[in-house]
């Protein structure tokens, strides 16, 4: 936990693609999203804020909890969970294939 009461929320999400992506418009991927925030509202809102910077919308949450940077983080996790807790929200696209209608 931060000095400012905010903690560091992992959220398992679906988003469509949008233009400035590098996958085709309207595609919808998995996504998970390190967002440091005081609560579970502010967690969605400042994943959905930094979604759509990175060019994400229509975002569906499926899972959301608090994490703790430690060791049991894999390096894949860790590097954005470091990045969430010094700037507010990363992001991680799985590559696979595609979701189809809202589906995994």
């Amino acid at each position: 936990m931060t000095e400012g009461g905010e903690q560091l929320y992992l959220i398992l999400a679906q988003a469509a693609a949008g233009p400035t992506t590098r996958y085709p418009v309207g595609e919808r991927r998995t996504v998970l999203v390190f967002a440091r925030a005081a609560s579970h509202d502010g967690a969605l809102a400042t994943a959905t804020a930094g979604l759509a910077e990175q060019g994400w919308g229509e975002p569906a949450f499926q899972k959301v909890g608090i994490i703790e940077l430690g060791p049991h983080l894999s390096a894949e996790d860790r590097a954005p969970a470091e990045y969430a807790m010094a700037h507010g929200c990363a992001v991680r696209v799985y590559g696979g294939e595609p979701t189809r209608n809202g589906a995994a």
